[in-house]
C-alpha cells in the first residue's frame, strides 16, 4: 500500500497527531509558537547585526539609517491629526413623516430621495 503525504509528514515530525488528546495538542501548539517566536527574534537580531556591520563598513551610522531597530524611538508620523469629535454621534437634521432620521452626512436616505422625487423640498424635513 503506497504511503500518503499525510502519513509521511506524520512520520517525519515524530508526532502522531491523531493519537494525541486535545490538551496535548494545545501544549504542542503553545510550545511550537514559543519556539517560532524565539527563532524569529534570533533571525531579526542576526539581520540587524548584519546591517549594523555593513553600515559600519561603508562609514554610515546605523542609528540614522534605521532608528527603530537601533533602540531609538520611531519618528512620529506627520500629516493630518484625527479630529477630537471623530467617532461621536451627530445631531439629527432631518426627520421623515414616519419618524425616520438623517444627520445630513453620508448618502441621502431612500425616504428623503423619494420625497424629493415626488416634488417635496428637503427643507420641509429639517429639524
Amino acid at each position: 500500500m503506497p504511503e500518503t503525504t499525510e502519513t509521511t509528514s506524520r512520520r517525519k515530525s515524530g508526532f502522531d497527531l491523531d493519537s494525541m488528546s486535545a490538551q496535548e495538542l494545545t501544549a504542542l501548539i503553545e510550545a511550537a509558537e514559543a519556539k517560532r517566536t524565539e527563532k524569529q527574534e534570533e533571525a531579526r537580531n542576526a539581520l540587524i547585526e548584519e546591517f549594523r556591520s555593513k553600515a559600519a563598513e561603508i562609514g554610515l551610522d546605523f542609528k540614522t539609517l534605521v532608528p527603530a531597530a537601533a533602540g531609538a524611538p520611531a519618528p512620529q508620523p506627520t500629516g493630518r491629526r484625527t479630529r477630537r469629535d471623530a467617532g461621536g454621534s451627530v445631531a439629527v437634521r432631518f426627520r421623515g413623516p414616519n419618524g425616520e432620521t438623517w444627520s445630513g452626512r453620508g448618502r441621502m436616505p431612500r425616504w428623503l430621495s423619494a420625497m424629493e422625487a415626488s416634488g417635496r423640498k428637503r427643507d420641509e424635513f429639517r429639524v
